[in-house]
């Protein structure tokens, strides 16, 4: 019976202590993070979205996804500043001051980019002078809405100028974000251009559809020659259809042979890309080969060597409501009918899960994650 009593009260004990430890205060010294009001930060932003009957979820599927938001230090005084794109509303650029306290310096910078619609941002020193400047990505040729791409390049001294038609950045499609890489390892920056597509009677076709071009919706390529950016998709083996729908992009060199890589998460039926860089100017895009089944909706993903054996992995976000209603409302897993007919059109096999794929080294043919 003591020996009975003591486990209950050992068992009570560590329930106590864990419910303690989960209802301490957010904003207690063993917090890890801890809240910066506005009111000390001065950083106010709020994507304001404004529905009409033009333009809406049901109108554009990604209306609710939000703009973009990118850290850099843009007057190379060893503070980040932020700079946030808003959908509709006008972007923001705030200078670190230092102390968890920023100046809103957008209006001055002439970095507020207006009108709709504003979707991913990057900052990258596009012209290797040692500031960093800032590109912008945009909707645009749809519903109504005509912005192109835009470059805000650094002029030291707290302004910037939009170069993007300059530097031939200024594409007119459905952008969602920017990624820069020295693909060709020559010294500068060269840039894939991430795109999405929107709901047509189009993309319900075979996965060799992806093959074909699309002006607005397929991803792009562009090489960087003497700071002028030339469309080299084709080339350098990339898919630009209407089958991709572009939310996430990752580089980083996963088979160790000191050449960047690139990932590319694909909302809906589309798969993923796997590109691989075949150290000539061109990519071959290898999933099939090397990924057995990949998430489903995917949202995101991350390059990094989580378990530090000197090989890069990749995760890859889903959507899965937590909330039981919405999850029985939301779409989920393909009927198996549903899954097989996708197989025989030629797509991979896909999961509404988050996934995590441990490379396992290069197999014969250099191929990792097999």
């Amino acid at each position: 019976m003591k020996q009975l009593k003591l486990k209950h009260f050992v068992l009570f004990s560590a329930l106590f202590l864990l419910v303690s430890n989960c209802n301490q205060n957010p904003g207690s010294e063993s917090a890890l993070f801890k809240t910066v009001p506005s009111s000390v930060s001065n950083v106010r932003f709020s994507n304001n979205l404004v529905e009409t009957e033009d333009f809406n979820i049901i109108e554009y599927l990604y209306f609710y996804n939000g703009g973009g938001v990118a850290l850099g230090d843009i007057n190379n005084d060893g503070l980040l500043d932020i700079y946030i794109s808003g959908n509709q509303t006008n972007n923001k650029l705030y200078l670190n001051k230092g102390n968890w306290q920023f100046e809103d310096i957008s209006v001055k910078a002439g970095v507020e980019s207006p009108g709709a619609w504003k979707t991913g941002v990057t900052m990258v020193d596009i012209n290797g002078d040692g500031l960093l400047d800032i590109y912008q990505c945009r909707l645009g040729n749809y519903k109504g809405i005509k912005g192109e791409n835009e470059l805000f390049i650094n002029q030291g001294d707290f302004s910037f100028t939009e170069e993007a038609e300059r530097y031939g950045l200024n594409f007119s499609g459905f952008s969602t974000q920017s990624a820069f890489l020295d693909f060709d390892l020559d010294g500068d920056l060269d840039m894939y251009l991430l795109n999405h597509s929107v709901h047509t009677e189009y993309r319900l076709n075979e996965a060799s559809k992806r093959n074909f071009d699309d002006a607005f919706a397929g991803d792009r390529f562009f090489e960087n020659i003497d700071n002028t950016f030339y469309p080299v998709t084709n080339s350098a083996g990339i898919y630009s259809s209407q089958l991709g729908y572009g939310l996430g992009i990752g580089v980083s060199d996963v088979n160790n042979d000191g050449w960047p890589d690139i990932y590319i998460s694909n909302d809906f039926s589309e798969n993923d890309y796997l590109y691989l860089n075949n150290k000539d100017k061109s990519f071959t895009e290898v999933l099939h080969q090397s990924i057995k089944h990949t998430s489903r909706f995917s949202m995101g993903n991350d390059l990094a060597d989580y378990n530090n054996d000197g090989y890069i992995d990749i995760v890859s976000l889903d959507m899965l409501p937590e909330d039981e209603v919405v999850l029985k409302k939301s779409a989920g897993e393909d009927t198996y009918n549903t899954y097989k007919l996708k197989l025989s059109l030629g797509f991979g096999r896909q999961f509404s899960k988050n996934v995590l794929q441990l490379n396992l080294g290069m197999d014969e043919n250099n191929v990792p994650f097999n």
